[in-house]
């Protein structure tokens, strides 16, 4: 296991133990419905930290990441490839959850996204940059939505579907959650 290291950019890099740390903080009481639902993870954890967490389905040009986490005033929104498969859209929100827990910066002014825009050059190319795990922030962000959807896919095969059924969900939180790591 790798020990923390500082990235060319300034930002260190947390090992895979303080990742898991992180999601643990992150994810715990927030009573997650198996099969995990992005929308249901994003609203759960929004509403708990009393700022929304908008996820916006977009046509990304191909120049573009498949996913931009958008800062604003009144919200965080995650903008999502509208032109993928739904198991592919749920892997990019929780990349750009994984973003947000982490405490990244976004690169770059995606603002225009926002107001039906498309980014100019010096922001494509600043979003295409979050495309590459060699920068730092990438790589966290990455592991952390493995982590997650991994727990979630081992805390399914476990317990089986909870979203439809009151009472294994009311029996899980006696029990203390889905087990597992987190």
């Amino acid at each position: 296991m790798r020990r923390d290291r500082k990235s060319p950019d300034g930002h260190g890099r947390r090992d895979e133990r303080a990742l898991r740390a992180l999601c643990r903080r992150a994810l715990k009481g927030l009573d997650l419905d198996l099969p995990l639902n992005a929308a249901q993870l994003c609203e759960r954890y929004g509403t708990r930290r009393g700022r929304d967490i908008k996820l916006i389905a977009y046509p990304l040009p191909t120049a573009m990441p498949n996913g931009v986490w958008l800062a604003a005033e009144d919200a965080d929104y995650f903008f999502y490839q509208a032109n993928t498969s739904t198991m592919h859209q749920n892997q990019i929100i929780i990349h750009e959850f994984g973003h947000l827990i982490a405490g990244h910066q976004l690169l770059g002014d995606q603002s225009a996204l926002l107001t039906g825009g498309l980014p100019d050059a010096q922001d494509s190319d600043a979003a295409l940059r979050r495309t590459c795990y060699s920068d730092d922030r990438e790589w966290e962000a990455e592991m952390l939505a493995s982590m997650i959807v991994t727990w979630a896919a081992e805390a399914g095969d476990r317990v089986g579907a909870t979203e439809s059924d009151n009472e294994l969900r009311g029996l899980q939180r006696l029990l203390g959650g889905h087990g597992g790591w987190l």
